[in-house]
């Protein structure tokens, strides 16, 4: 899992997962990334995914899949 978003001010950063059970975990016990951050593309298996909104979301987006 590839995750493109905007920190503050801009600063565009891109995290990336091994898999949806290690992005699982880092999403329950990360404090450098804010749930309100602008995620602007995410990548899963090779494939674009079509997501618009928070990293805070992005859990319950994948839920939903």
């Amino acid at each position: 899992i590839e995750i493109t978003f905007f920190k503050r001010r801009n600063q565009e950063r891109v995290v990336m997962f091994d898999s949806y059970e290690e992005f699982e975990r880092q999403a329950s016990f990360s404090i450098d990334i804010a749930d309100y951050y602008k995620v602007t593309k995410v990548v899963y298996n090779g494939h674009v995914l079509d997501y618009s909104g928070n990293y805070g979301n992005l859990f319950y987006y994948f839920l939903k899949q």
